[in-house]
C-alpha cells in the first residue's frame, strides 16, 4: 500500500471532514473581510476578520492533530499486524 493510498483512508474520517467543512469556509469568511474592510474602510469588519480568524486556526489546528493521531494509530496496528 502506497502513501496516498494512507493519506485517503485517514481523511475519510467523519470529523476530519466535519472540521474541513467548517474550517474552509471560515477561512474564507475571515479573508474577505480583511480585504473588504480594509478597502472599504469599514473597520468594524475587523473584528469579524479576528474572530473567524482565530477560530479557523483553531479548527485548523484541530485537523492536524487528528489526522496526525489518526496517522499513528493506522501506522501502530500496521505495525502489530506484521508482527509474527
Amino acid at each position: 500500500m502506497d502513501a496516498g493510498e494512507d493519506v485517503k483512508r485517514v481523511s475519510s474520517d467523519s470529523w476530519l471532514r466535519l472540521l474541513m467543512k467548517i474550517g474552509i469556509p471560515m477561512a474564507v469568511i475571515s479573508i474577505v473581510a480583511l480585504w473588504s474592510g480594509q478597502l472599504l474602510g469599514i473597520p468594524d469588519l475587523f473584528i469579524l476578520f479576528f474572530i473567524t480568524g482565530g477560530l479557523t486556526l483553531a479548527i485548523g489546528l484541530a485537523y492536524n492533530v487528528r489526522f496526525v493521531l489518526l496517522a499513528m494509530r493506522k501506522a501502530r496496528q500496521e505495525q502489530e499486524g506484521n508482527k509474527p
